[in-house]
């Protein structure tokens, strides 16, 4: 059938494409001056140029006439383009969040197992800074990697499936839909683990579909990377493992050697962890599992929803819903391959949804579940609405199309705010590090003037769990080497956290025991003054200066507020209530 030509883009399409390019000029722009210290003047004109170059590049390219597939095909390739341009350009301009310096600060403790998660984040980052230096580039280059991975074996499963057409969409929503743009862009556990989990969905089913005997083999490749990178992939080794033994076609494989090959490769891949784990009293296994059931109750179902319309959009939501309601409609065709994916989905989606009726539900924990889907999504991501569909299929793919463009618009407007910033929008009071290049600086400097004042060595302590220590310490490396005064670990050896003062410290509280830090002096970061006043602060230190405020500003914009206290003679041990007296009186 011959289809209708797709018109020229039209005034509101201009608009955009407009509004797309301007945030590609000020990410290529910031990345020039921050990332490779190019001169400001040209900058701007290398970042207008590309600027330029995009748009009319964008404007060729859906003016030429095509057909309706073709047209389709083309809007999928050019939101991938767009989204994979606008995390380069900006992958290094802002500031870390406080989970990406906190895993910096595993790649400076270079180990085999960590408390609250495994080694793959850490030896990535640890990787790319030494190739690249202490920038957020190189900090977030292994997500952006990791997230490639992960398009490439989503396309090459749905390909598989459905046809390259199909395979084209299902790339477009790995690129545009916010969990999976957000995993390629901030560096986490969840970005490896990503990319091992769409790979073990890909060979799970080349088994299924393909009888593929060496797949096995690259299945438990994936799953033991997967095992090193979070914990949470046992749950899709958990649910291929049942997926087999309730297949009746698939329990041949249970009579042959390669399944067992295959998980003795994944074995092998997670033993460091395993034997990290022997070493500390299987301190990490306990924390992700016995602790967190342990913890108070917490009725979080509600906000377990929520967080899947963060990371699916409502029209992902809806485009699952019609996938269970319209099934036989949209995938029959697939066979088993159908029941295999929901399965992979579902199972660990069912699981966190469980947890969630009782304890804290948390916003990335069904992120990599939903990639299963992906390939049945791409069915709703179609050029055009067949007769007597039924409504909900209609709906979705109307409301796809409008919902890609928009995320697009949000993801580049959000980070040009992160980044250069936009006119007339302020920035949050102390919103993770925003604002912490100079910060950091203002902070190391502070410290060089106090140790010099002192003659003691000074330890920096973040008045929290691990937001600040881990922020100061990345900034304050970043500024010595902007300044070539570093030499080994530097900060990461020298800023600790609130465990010192009888909190919880994750890591911390094995990077800087205690009793190790007994007669230092320290200085005291906290977002208030109160949590450098109270009796656990004053009862370990023998004295305590006054305290102190420092601002943050990004832009020229304020952007929070610190306050500091330098102490002295710190003990582990709490002592009695007249050393806190005489600490409260210096």
């Amino acid at each position: 059938m011959t289809l209708a030509p797709i018109r020229p883009p039209r005034p509101p399409a201009i608009a955009v494409m407009a509004l797309l390019a301007l945030c590609l000029y000020g990410g290529l722009q910031a990345s020039l001056a921050q990332v490779f210290a190019i001169p400001a003047l040209l900058a701007h004109l290398a970042a207008a140029v590309f600027a330029v170059l995009a748009f009319a590049a964008g404007y060729r390219w859906f003016a030429e006439p095509a057909s309706a597939e073709t047209g389709w095909n083309r809007f999928c390739l050019a939101v991938v383009v767009y989204a994979v341009l606008l995390r380069l350009l900006y992958l290094g301009v802002p500031e870390l969040l406080f989970e990406e310096a906190y895993y910096w600060n595993y790649a400076q403790h270079p180990d085999i197992g960590y408390l609250d998660h495994p080694l793959m984040v850490a030896w990535i980052i640890r990787l790319f800074v030494a190739l690249m230096g202490n920038i957020e580039f190189a900090v977030r280059a292994g997500a952006f990697l990791c997230w490639m991975i992960t398009a490439w074996f989503s396309y090459r499963l749905t390909r598989d499936l459905l046809g390259p057409s199909a395979a084209y969409r299902a790339l477009a929503l790995v690129a545009v839909l916010p969990v999976y743009f957000f995993f390629g862009l901030f560096m986490s556990p969840d970005a490896p683990l990503a990319a091992c989990w769409t790979a073990a969905l890909y060979y799970a089913n080349r088994i299924v579909a393909k009888d593929d005997a060496r797949a096995w083999l690259w299945l438990g490749a994936a799953i033991g990377l997967g095992m090193i990178s979070k914990y949470t992939m046992a749950l899709l080794a958990g649910a291929i493992v049942l997926f087999v033994l309730l297949d009746r076609p698939s329990r041949k494989w249970l009579a042959r050697p390669e399944p067992y090959v295959g998980a003795l490769i994944a074995l092998v891949l997670f033993s460091p962890v395993i034997i990290w784990n022997w070493q500390q009293d299987w301190a990490s296994f306990s924390f992700q599992s016995q602790d967190r059931l342990a913890s108070k109750f917490s009725f979080s179902l509600p906000r377990f929803a929520g967080n899947v319309i963060g990371l699916l959009t409502p029209t992902g939501v809806l485009s699952v819903v019609a996938l269970v309601v319209c099934r036989k409609e949209l995938a029959a065709s697939l066979g088993r391959s159908r029941v295999l994916l929901a399965w992979l989905a579902f199972f660990p989606i069912a699981i966190f949804a469980a947890i969630s009726v009782a304890r804290v539900s948390k916003l990335n924990w069904t992120g990599p579940a939903w990639l299963g889907l992906v390939p049945l999504m791409a069915l709703l991501v179609t050029p055009g609405i067949e007769a007597e569909v039924p409504r909900l299929m209609a709906w979705c793919r109307r409301a796809w199309p409008p919902t890609i463009v928009a995320c697009l618009i949000l993801y580049a407007a959000g980070l040009q705010w992160l980044g250069p910033g936009l006119p007339g929008v302020p920035y949050p009071h102390n919103m993770h590090l925003i604002g912490w290049r100079d910060f950091g600086r203002d902070i190391e400097v502070l410290a060089q003037r106090l140790a010099r004042e002192t003659g003691q060595e000074i330890l920096v302590v973040g008045m929290d769990r691990n937001r600040i220590a881990s922020g100061l310490a990345f900034y304050r490396t970043q500024y010595l080497d902007s300044t070539g005064q570093r030499t080994g670990l530097g900060p990461a050896s020298q800023t600790a956290s609130e465990h010192l003062f009888g909190s919880i410290g994750l890591m911390y509280a094995r990077w800087f025991p205690a009793a190790a830090q007994n007669g230092r002096t320290m200085l005291l970061v906290g977002k208030d003054a109160a949590s450098l006043k109270t009796d656990r602060v004053l009862s370990r230190v023998k004295t305590a200066g006054k305290i102190d405020e420092i601002g943050v500003w990004k832009n020229g914009k304020p952007a929070g507020r610190y306050y500091y206290r330098l102490v002295s003679g710190y003990q582990a041990k709490a002592a009695a209530d007249g050393a806190g007296d005489a600490a409260r009186d210096d």
